[in-house]
């Protein structure tokens, strides 16, 4: 008589570590505002986030793309910066174009930690004059 045996696997907390990239493009100018991208439907960790521009800005000012983590009825922008580049104002819009930005993101977890609800937004500083092509990509971690 043969025996037979069930062989499985079972998945515990399988997405645990799984990063969820989320993209947010300002084409032309004129949409390059202060402006949500992201609302969490859960817990995230920020792991990471990149810029890039085909334009530079080119205001005779700084000009420069912040992240902010966004809770309550705060407006877009008004939050919590989450990046540290260039003392804490955050990407150089008016950097070389096509050359892709790495963020440097501020050391505390709880600050880059999204409860349900809250959003990610861009957060513009400075005349955007002639920016354009904006990529911005932010990389989530469930936790």
């Amino acid at each position: 008589m043969a025996v037979k045996q069930k062989i499985g696997v079972e998945l515990i907390n399988a997405n645990i570590n799984l990063t969820h990239n989320i993209s947010v493009q300002c084409p032309i100018n004129s949409l390059c505002v202060d402006q949500p991208f992201f609302v969490a439907d859960g817990a995230y960790l920020v792991t990471g986030v990149s810029y890039v521009h085909s334009t530079a800005g080119s205001d005779g000012s700084a000009v420069n793309l912040q992240i902010t983590k966004d809770t309550g009825t705060t407006a877009p922008g008004a939050g919590t910066d989450l990046l540290t580049n260039n003392t804490n104002a955050g990407f150089d819009c008016k950097g070389t174009a096509n050359t892709v930005q790495a963020g440097a993101l501020v050391a505390t977890e709880a600050t880059r930690t999204l409860a349900s609800g809250d959003r990610l937004s861009l957060d513009f500083a400075g005349t955007v004059t002639a920016l354009a092509g904006v990529v911005v990509t932010v990389s989530l971690r469930r936790v």
